[in-house]
Protein backbone atom coordinates (compact mmCIF):
# COMPACT_ATOMS: atom_id res chain seq x y z
CA UNK A 1 0.00 0.00 0.00
CA UNK A 2 3.14 2.42 0.47
CA UNK A 3 3.39 1.95 -3.51
CA UNK A 4 0.42 3.50 -3.93
CA UNK A 5 1.10 7.08 -2.91
CA UNK A 6 4.28 7.50 -4.13
CA UNK A 7 2.81 6.08 -7.29
CA UNK A 8 0.21 8.95 -7.43
CA UNK A 9 3.13 11.54 -6.62
CA UNK A 10 5.31 10.61 -9.05
CA UNK A 11 2.15 10.66 -11.47
CA UNK A 12 0.92 14.12 -10.11
CA UNK A 13 4.31 15.75 -10.49
CA UNK A 14 5.20 14.08 -13.75
CA UNK A 15 1.84 16.17 -15.40
CA UNK A 16 2.44 19.44 -13.77
CA UNK A 17 5.67 19.43 -15.16
CA UNK A 18 4.13 18.61 -18.79
CA UNK A 19 1.63 20.78 -18.34
CA UNK A 20 3.63 23.74 -17.55
CA UNK A 21 6.36 23.25 -20.51
CA UNK A 22 2.67 22.67 -22.62
CA UNK A 23 1.26 25.30 -21.37
CA UNK A 24 3.69 27.75 -23.04
CA UNK A 25 4.52 27.55 -27.03
CA UNK A 26 8.24 27.38 -27.86
CA UNK A 27 10.73 27.93 -30.43
CA UNK A 28 11.62 25.81 -32.98
CA UNK A 29 14.81 25.28 -34.93
CA UNK A 30 12.74 25.79 -38.15
CA UNK A 31 11.90 29.09 -36.83
CA UNK A 32 15.31 30.88 -37.56
CA UNK A 33 18.72 30.12 -39.03
CA UNK A 34 22.52 29.84 -37.87
CA UNK A 35 25.72 30.44 -40.19
CA UNK A 36 27.59 27.14 -40.06
CA UNK A 37 31.45 27.82 -38.21
CA UNK A 38 33.36 26.55 -41.87
CA UNK A 39 32.37 28.29 -44.83
CA UNK A 40 34.87 28.10 -48.21
CA UNK A 41 37.25 30.98 -48.19
CA UNK A 42 37.73 32.75 -50.51
CA UNK A 43 40.84 35.10 -51.91
CA UNK A 44 41.65 38.28 -50.02
CA UNK A 45 40.66 41.28 -51.37
CA UNK A 46 42.94 44.92 -51.06
CA UNK A 47 40.09 47.72 -51.17
CA UNK A 48 41.20 51.33 -52.60
CA UNK A 49 42.00 52.80 -49.41
CA UNK A 50 44.96 50.30 -48.67
CA UNK A 51 42.67 47.92 -46.61
CA UNK A 52 42.86 43.78 -47.01
CA UNK A 53 39.33 42.32 -46.57
CA UNK A 54 39.15 38.82 -46.17
CA UNK A 55 36.12 37.16 -47.98
CA UNK A 56 34.14 33.44 -47.56
CA UNK A 57 31.13 31.99 -49.09
CA UNK A 58 28.89 30.96 -45.82
CA UNK A 59 26.82 28.01 -45.20
CA UNK A 60 23.10 29.32 -44.15
CA UNK A 61 21.16 26.56 -41.92
CA UNK A 62 17.32 27.23 -43.25
CA UNK A 63 15.63 24.77 -41.48
CA UNK A 64 16.58 21.04 -39.51
CA UNK A 65 18.24 19.54 -42.63
CA UNK A 66 18.20 22.23 -45.49
CA UNK A 67 20.84 24.85 -46.14
CA UNK A 68 22.12 27.66 -48.88
CA UNK A 69 25.03 29.70 -49.29
CA UNK A 70 25.21 32.78 -48.75
CA UNK A 71 27.60 36.44 -49.09
CA UNK A 72 28.17 39.02 -46.58
CA UNK A 73 27.03 42.16 -47.66
CA UNK A 74 28.83 44.59 -45.38
CA UNK A 75 32.64 45.34 -45.25
CA UNK A 76 33.07 45.99 -41.37
CA UNK A 77 30.27 44.14 -40.29
CA UNK A 78 31.21 40.32 -38.86
CA UNK A 79 29.40 37.15 -38.88
CA UNK A 80 28.34 35.56 -35.69
CA UNK A 81 27.86 32.51 -36.21
CA UNK A 82 25.98 31.72 -32.89
CA UNK A 83 23.62 34.40 -33.81
CA UNK A 84 19.88 33.60 -34.84
CA UNK A 85 19.16 35.08 -38.36
CA UNK A 86 15.80 35.56 -39.71
CA UNK A 87 14.50 36.67 -43.63
CA UNK A 88 14.34 40.14 -43.64
CA UNK A 89 13.13 42.52 -46.05
CA UNK A 90 15.66 45.18 -48.34
CA UNK A 91 13.47 48.00 -47.65
CA UNK A 92 14.11 47.72 -43.31
CA UNK A 93 17.87 48.51 -44.01
CA UNK A 94 18.71 52.18 -44.71
CA UNK A 95 20.01 52.92 -48.19
CA UNK A 96 18.53 48.85 -49.16
CA UNK A 97 14.95 50.35 -50.24
CA UNK A 98 13.86 48.82 -53.05
CA UNK A 99 12.24 51.13 -56.04
CA UNK A 100 9.51 49.56 -58.27
CA UNK A 101 10.05 49.61 -61.71
CA UNK A 102 13.31 50.71 -61.38
CA UNK A 103 17.13 49.42 -60.83
CA UNK A 104 18.08 49.58 -56.55
CA UNK A 105 20.63 47.70 -54.39
CA UNK A 106 18.22 44.81 -54.05
CA UNK A 107 18.06 44.64 -57.34
CA UNK A 108 21.46 44.28 -58.21
CA UNK A 109 22.51 42.05 -55.62
CA UNK A 110 20.01 39.78 -56.30
CA UNK A 111 20.88 39.97 -60.29
CA UNK A 112 24.62 39.47 -59.18
CA UNK A 113 24.32 35.96 -57.27
CA UNK A 114 21.90 34.77 -59.75
CA UNK A 115 24.97 35.68 -62.69
CA UNK A 116 27.65 33.97 -60.60
CA UNK A 117 29.17 31.18 -58.33
CA UNK A 118 27.99 28.87 -56.99
CA UNK A 119 24.74 29.54 -59.08
CA UNK A 120 27.20 29.43 -62.20
CA UNK A 121 29.51 27.04 -62.40
CA UNK A 122 33.48 28.09 -62.77
CA UNK A 123 34.03 27.45 -66.13
CA UNK A 124 30.77 29.18 -67.72
CA UNK A 125 32.10 32.14 -65.06
CA UNK A 126 35.41 32.28 -66.44
CA UNK A 127 33.88 32.31 -70.16
CA UNK A 128 31.51 34.95 -69.17
CA UNK A 129 34.47 37.38 -67.75
CA UNK A 130 36.88 36.57 -70.67
CA UNK A 131 39.52 34.73 -68.35
CA UNK A 132 41.35 31.25 -69.46
CA UNK A 133 40.69 30.24 -65.93
CA UNK A 134 38.92 31.32 -62.54
CA UNK A 135 39.21 28.73 -59.58
CA UNK A 136 36.53 28.98 -56.41
CA UNK A 137 38.57 31.23 -54.32
CA UNK A 138 38.63 33.82 -57.05
CA UNK A 139 35.46 33.43 -57.77
CA UNK A 140 33.92 33.86 -54.09
CA UNK A 141 36.03 37.17 -54.27
CA UNK A 142 35.14 38.48 -56.99
CA UNK A 143 31.48 38.13 -56.32
CA UNK A 144 31.95 39.71 -52.84
CA UNK A 145 33.59 42.33 -54.26
CA UNK A 146 30.49 42.73 -56.86
CA UNK A 147 28.45 43.06 -53.45
CA UNK A 148 30.17 45.50 -51.70
CA UNK A 149 30.14 47.40 -54.45
CA UNK A 150 26.43 47.94 -55.25
CA UNK A 151 25.83 47.62 -50.86
CA UNK A 152 28.43 49.26 -49.73
CA UNK A 153 29.93 51.47 -51.98
CA UNK A 154 33.27 49.65 -51.96
CA UNK A 155 35.89 50.12 -54.63
CA UNK A 156 38.64 47.52 -56.02
CA UNK A 157 42.33 48.50 -55.89
CA UNK A 158 42.83 47.30 -59.16
CA UNK A 159 46.44 47.05 -59.28
CA UNK A 160 47.26 44.86 -56.08
CA UNK A 161 44.26 42.18 -56.70
CA UNK A 162 44.03 38.85 -58.98
CA UNK A 163 43.20 39.51 -62.28
CA UNK A 164 40.60 37.29 -62.57
CA UNK A 165 38.87 38.70 -59.47
CA UNK A 166 39.03 42.17 -60.81
CA UNK A 167 37.40 40.66 -64.78
CA UNK A 168 34.86 38.77 -62.30
CA UNK A 169 33.78 42.07 -60.26
CA UNK A 170 33.80 43.84 -63.12
CA UNK A 171 31.28 41.51 -65.27
CA UNK A 172 28.70 41.36 -62.26
CA UNK A 173 28.93 45.29 -61.75
CA UNK A 174 28.52 46.09 -65.58
CA UNK A 175 25.69 43.69 -65.77
CA UNK A 176 23.34 44.27 -62.32
CA UNK A 177 23.29 48.01 -63.23
CA UNK A 178 20.22 47.15 -65.28
CA UNK A 179 18.53 45.00 -63.01
CA UNK A 180 14.69 46.08 -62.50
CA UNK A 181 12.72 44.41 -60.37
CA UNK A 182 14.90 41.38 -59.78
CA UNK A 183 14.45 41.00 -55.77
CA UNK A 184 12.13 38.45 -54.81
CA UNK A 185 9.42 38.87 -51.88
CA UNK A 186 9.48 37.86 -48.59
CA UNK A 187 8.86 33.88 -48.51
CA UNK A 188 6.12 34.37 -46.01
CA UNK A 189 4.72 37.52 -44.39
CA UNK A 190 1.42 39.33 -42.99
CA UNK A 191 0.06 42.52 -43.14
CA UNK A 192 -0.43 44.58 -41.51
CA UNK A 193 1.74 43.27 -38.63
CA UNK A 194 -0.43 45.68 -36.19
CA UNK A 195 -4.14 46.17 -35.73
CA UNK A 196 -5.81 47.91 -33.32
CA UNK A 197 -9.46 48.88 -32.77
CA UNK A 198 -12.10 50.39 -29.71
CA UNK A 199 -15.31 48.37 -29.12
CA UNK A 200 -15.51 45.72 -32.00
CA UNK A 201 -18.82 45.09 -33.21
CA UNK A 202 -17.49 43.14 -36.06
CA UNK A 203 -14.11 40.80 -36.20
CA UNK A 204 -10.68 42.80 -36.01
CA UNK A 205 -9.15 42.54 -39.64
CA UNK A 206 -8.68 42.13 -42.23
CA UNK A 207 -4.93 40.67 -41.68
CA UNK A 208 -3.35 39.27 -45.46
CA UNK A 209 -1.52 36.27 -45.85
CA UNK A 210 1.49 36.66 -48.40
CA UNK A 211 3.53 33.30 -48.97
CA UNK A 212 6.12 32.27 -51.52
CA UNK A 213 4.75 28.53 -51.37
CA UNK A 214 1.25 26.47 -52.78
CA UNK A 215 0.60 24.65 -49.69
CA UNK A 216 -1.34 25.84 -46.70
CA UNK A 217 -0.19 27.77 -43.18
CA UNK A 218 -0.60 26.65 -39.90
CA UNK A 219 -2.36 29.19 -38.04
CA UNK A 220 -2.39 29.86 -34.28
CA UNK A 221 -3.62 32.81 -31.89
CA UNK A 222 -1.35 33.24 -28.86
CA UNK A 223 -2.35 35.69 -25.71
CA UNK A 224 -6.10 35.95 -26.26
CA UNK A 225 -8.73 32.58 -24.70
CA UNK A 226 -11.76 34.60 -26.03
CA UNK A 227 -10.93 35.09 -29.84
CA UNK A 228 -10.40 33.00 -32.56
CA UNK A 229 -9.81 33.23 -36.59
CA UNK A 230 -12.15 33.38 -38.71
CA UNK A 231 -12.33 33.87 -42.84
CA UNK A 232 -14.51 36.37 -44.70
CA UNK A 233 -17.54 34.35 -43.91
CA UNK A 234 -17.04 33.65 -40.31
CA UNK A 235 -15.90 30.87 -40.53
CA UNK A 236 -13.53 29.28 -38.02
CA UNK A 237 -9.97 28.73 -39.54
CA UNK A 238 -6.72 26.64 -38.87
CA UNK A 239 -4.80 26.92 -42.18
CA UNK A 240 -4.57 29.65 -44.57
CA UNK A 241 -3.11 30.01 -48.08
CA UNK A 242 -1.36 32.58 -49.96
CA UNK A 243 -3.62 35.87 -50.54
CA UNK A 244 -5.89 34.32 -47.52
CA UNK A 245 -7.66 36.95 -45.56
CA UNK A 246 -8.16 36.80 -42.30
CA UNK A 247 -9.87 38.13 -39.07
CA UNK A 248 -9.90 37.91 -35.60
CA UNK A 249 -13.42 37.30 -33.93
CA UNK A 250 -13.46 38.19 -30.32
CA UNK A 251 -15.75 37.29 -27.51
CA UNK A 252 -17.97 40.29 -26.51
CA UNK A 253 -17.28 39.88 -22.90
CA UNK A 254 -13.87 40.26 -22.60
CA UNK A 255 -13.62 44.26 -23.32
CA UNK A 256 -9.78 44.78 -24.15
CA UNK A 257 -6.96 42.44 -24.98
CA UNK A 258 -4.19 41.66 -26.99
CA UNK A 259 -3.53 38.82 -29.48
CA UNK A 260 -1.10 37.49 -31.49
CA UNK A 261 -1.59 35.61 -34.70
CA UNK A 262 1.27 33.36 -35.41
CA UNK A 263 1.54 32.23 -39.68
CA UNK A 264 4.05 29.43 -39.60
CA UNK A 265 5.21 27.90 -43.50
CA UNK A 266 7.22 24.51 -43.99
CA UNK A 267 8.93 23.74 -47.33
CA UNK A 268 8.35 27.54 -48.87
CA UNK A 269 10.53 28.39 -51.84
CA UNK A 270 13.28 30.24 -50.39
CA UNK A 271 15.17 31.96 -54.27
CA UNK A 272 18.45 33.43 -54.42
CA UNK A 273 18.80 37.42 -53.59
CA UNK A 274 16.98 36.95 -50.07
CA UNK A 275 18.44 38.88 -47.18
CA UNK A 276 18.75 37.83 -43.77
CA UNK A 277 19.54 39.66 -40.66
CA UNK A 278 19.72 39.18 -36.61
CA UNK A 279 17.16 38.40 -35.80
CA UNK A 280 15.21 41.19 -33.28
CA UNK A 281 17.68 43.28 -34.04
CA UNK A 282 20.68 41.15 -33.49
CA UNK A 283 23.64 42.82 -34.43
CA UNK A 284 25.62 40.54 -36.83
CA UNK A 285 26.16 40.64 -40.26
CA UNK A 286 23.38 40.89 -43.02
CA UNK A 287 23.14 37.68 -45.31
CA UNK A 288 22.49 37.95 -49.16
CA UNK A 289 21.22 34.09 -50.41
CA UNK A 290 23.53 32.85 -53.34
CA UNK A 291 21.65 29.82 -54.52
CA UNK A 292 17.53 28.55 -53.94
CA UNK A 293 16.52 26.55 -51.47
CA UNK A 294 13.37 25.71 -49.36
CA UNK A 295 12.44 26.96 -45.55
CA UNK A 296 10.92 27.08 -42.59
CA UNK A 297 9.29 30.25 -41.86
CA UNK A 298 7.21 32.26 -38.94
CA UNK A 299 5.39 35.56 -39.48
CA UNK A 300 3.37 37.02 -36.90
CA UNK A 301 0.63 39.97 -36.44
CA UNK A 302 -0.33 41.45 -33.47
CA UNK A 303 -4.06 42.74 -32.79
CA UNK A 304 -5.39 45.06 -30.09
CA UNK A 305 -8.45 45.98 -28.79
CA UNK A 306 -9.86 48.30 -25.81
CA UNK A 307 -13.40 49.01 -24.96
CA UNK A 308 -14.01 52.83 -24.62
CA UNK A 309 -13.54 55.03 -21.43
CA UNK A 310 -16.69 57.17 -21.50
CA UNK A 311 -19.91 56.70 -23.43
CA UNK A 312 -20.71 59.24 -26.01
CA UNK A 313 -24.19 61.34 -25.21
CA UNK A 314 -27.07 61.00 -27.20
CA UNK A 315 -28.85 63.16 -29.16
CA UNK A 316 -30.62 65.95 -27.26
CA UNK A 317 -28.56 65.51 -24.18
CA UNK A 318 -27.14 69.30 -24.15
CA UNK A 319 -30.78 70.70 -24.70
CA UNK A 320 -32.08 68.02 -21.34
CA UNK A 321 -29.37 69.27 -19.16
CA UNK A 322 -30.27 72.89 -20.03
CA UNK A 323 -34.15 72.46 -19.47
CA UNK A 324 -33.13 70.47 -16.09
CA UNK A 325 -30.78 73.02 -14.31
CA UNK A 326 -32.41 74.88 -12.13
CA UNK A 327 -33.30 79.33 -11.94
CA UNK A 328 -30.76 80.96 -10.19
CA UNK A 329 -30.61 84.72 -9.63
CA UNK A 330 -27.61 86.48 -10.91
CA UNK A 331 -25.31 86.84 -8.37
CA UNK A 332 -22.19 89.24 -7.55
CA UNK A 333 -19.57 88.24 -10.09
CA UNK A 334 -17.00 87.84 -6.91
CA UNK A 335 -19.77 85.26 -5.50
CA UNK A 336 -19.43 83.22 -9.14
CA UNK A 337 -15.74 81.81 -8.78
CA UNK A 338 -16.32 79.97 -6.22
CA UNK A 339 -19.45 78.08 -7.34
CA UNK A 340 -17.49 77.57 -10.30
CA UNK A 341 -14.45 75.55 -8.38
CA UNK A 342 -17.03 73.52 -6.70
CA UNK A 343 -18.91 72.71 -9.59
CA UNK A 344 -16.10 71.93 -11.60
CA UNK A 345 -15.87 67.61 -11.80
CA UNK A 346 -12.12 66.42 -12.17
CA UNK A 347 -12.20 64.08 -14.73
CA UNK A 348 -10.38 60.54 -14.48
CA UNK A 349 -7.68 60.20 -17.17
CA UNK A 350 -8.23 57.42 -19.34
CA UNK A 351 -6.18 54.39 -19.17
CA UNK A 352 -3.32 53.88 -20.97
CA UNK A 353 -3.13 51.87 -24.00
CA UNK A 354 -1.91 48.47 -24.06
CA UNK A 355 1.56 48.09 -26.09
CA UNK A 356 1.35 46.11 -29.59
CA UNK A 357 3.88 44.16 -28.30
CA UNK A 358 3.00 43.07 -25.20
CA UNK A 359 0.32 40.10 -25.16
CA UNK A 360 -1.31 40.82 -21.81
CA UNK A 361 -3.29 43.87 -20.64
CA UNK A 362 -1.79 45.61 -17.52
CA UNK A 363 -5.27 47.29 -15.97
CA UNK A 364 -6.48 45.53 -13.00
CA UNK A 365 -10.37 45.91 -13.64
CA UNK A 366 -9.88 44.04 -17.74
CA UNK A 367 -10.21 40.65 -18.26
CA UNK A 368 -6.59 38.76 -17.89
CA UNK A 369 -5.83 37.52 -21.93
CA UNK A 370 -1.98 35.98 -21.48
CA UNK A 371 -1.11 32.74 -21.25
CA UNK A 372 1.22 33.50 -18.96
CA UNK A 373 -0.69 32.96 -15.71
CA UNK A 374 -2.05 29.61 -16.28
CA UNK A 375 2.01 28.24 -16.85
CA UNK A 376 2.88 29.91 -13.22
CA UNK A 377 -0.17 28.25 -11.66
CA UNK A 378 0.96 24.89 -13.37
CA UNK A 379 3.89 25.43 -12.22
CA UNK A 380 3.49 26.00 -8.59
CA UNK A 381 1.54 23.15 -8.51
CA UNK A 382 3.90 21.06 -9.97
CA UNK A 383 6.59 22.57 -7.25
CA UNK A 384 3.91 21.66 -4.29
CA UNK A 385 3.54 17.97 -5.71
CA UNK A 386 7.34 17.75 -5.59
CA UNK A 387 7.45 18.57 -2.13
CA UNK A 388 5.10 16.12 -1.13
CA UNK A 389 6.66 13.31 -3.54
CA UNK A 390 10.08 14.52 -0.68
CA UNK A 391 7.37 13.48 2.16
CA UNK A 392 6.54 10.35 1.30
CA UNK A 393 9.97 8.83 0.40
CA UNK A 394 11.37 10.36 3.59
CA UNK A 395 8.77 8.60 5.49
CA UNK A 396 9.05 5.17 3.63
CA UNK A 397 13.39 4.82 4.37
CA UNK A 398 11.73 5.48 8.23
CA UNK A 399 9.67 2.45 7.78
Amino acid sequence: MRGIPLRCAVLLASAGLFGALAGTPAATADDFSRVDRDPAVGADLVLDDGRSAPTALFSLRVGERDSVRAYATRVDEEVRPRTAYVESDWSDREGWEQVPEATDPADRASWIVAHSYPGVALTSLALDADELHVDEAQAIAGTQAALWHVLDGTELDRDANDSAVVAVHDLLVRGSARAVDTAAELSLEVAPTQLEAVDPEAPLGPLTVGSAGSGSLRLSVHGAPASWLVDGDGQQVSRAGDGDRLYLDVDPAVRAGVATVHVHGSDLPLPEGRLFAGRDGASTQPLVTAEPGTMSSSATATLTWRGSTTPEPGPGADDAAESEAPDVEEEAPAAEAPAAESARVEQPEPPESPSATDDRIADDDLAITGTWLSALLVIAGALVVSGLLILVLGRRRRD
